[in-house]
């Protein structure tokens, strides 16, 4: 399944590029999602290919590898939806998202709402045939630190289950961009285990 994964990223990454395309391959040192990691505190490769057009509507593909525990090695993730540009400072996304795996799990198809206003960001996921299984999430990016992108996000399933999070990023050229991601819970001395490093190479 390694191999069939590497494969997988070299596809994706050697697409020729066209206006409207962009992508990534990267690395990165555990893959956390909506607060949990999802490579079991171990690295992970990544991978982006994304179309756009001038009018909102776009589509991607999204992969990374992954570790349960179980049989599933990597995540495959397709995405498509519309950006209707408000105004300047106003931004509506809608969306759909399928999420699957190699192996182990069905895949899941989620719905989801996104707001951006002059900085603030508002998200609401729900998965679709049951909406009793929802994400709701607020972010926030700093305006007043010009020497990288640092912003702060809340995301929660349910009164139970949330979590915090900050992320540093910094494109190192036009191509190189790192990103720290440091979980709430790092204040509680579990720094290493709540936090992760990515290095990525955009195209």
């Amino acid at each position: 399944m390694k191999n069939k994964f590497i494969a997988l990223l070299l596809t994706v990454c050697t697409v020729p590029a066209f206006a409207g395309t962009s992508g990534y391959l990267g690395y990165t040192s555990d893959y956390m999602y909506r607060g949990l990691s999802q490579s079991n505190g171990q690295g992970a490769l990544q991978a982006s290919l994304k179309y756009e057009t001038e009018g909102g509507l776009y589509g991607g593909i999204w992969a990374s590898e992954v570790d349960f525990g179980n049989e599933a090695t990597y995540e495959l993730d397709f995405y498509g939806g519309y950006v209707m540009k408000l105004s300047d400072k106003l931004s509506v996304d809608v969306g759909v998202k399928q999420i699957n795996w190699d192996k182990g799990y069905d895949d899941v198809e989620e719905a989801f709402v996104k707001v951006n206003l002059k900085g603030v960001s508002f998200a609401y996921n729900v998965v679709m045939g049951n909406s009793d299984q929802k994400y709701m999430q607020v972010g926030y990016t700093l305006p007043f630190i010009d020497w990288a992108d640092v912003s702060l996000m809340y995301g929660r399933f349910d009164e139970n289950n949330d979590f915090g999070m900050v992320t540093v990023g910094k494109m190192l050229n036009d191509n190189i961009w790192l990103r720290l991601e440091v979980m709430d819970g790092a204040r509680q001395g579990q720094f290493m285990d709540m936090s992760n490093l990515g290095m990525y190479y955009h195209f």
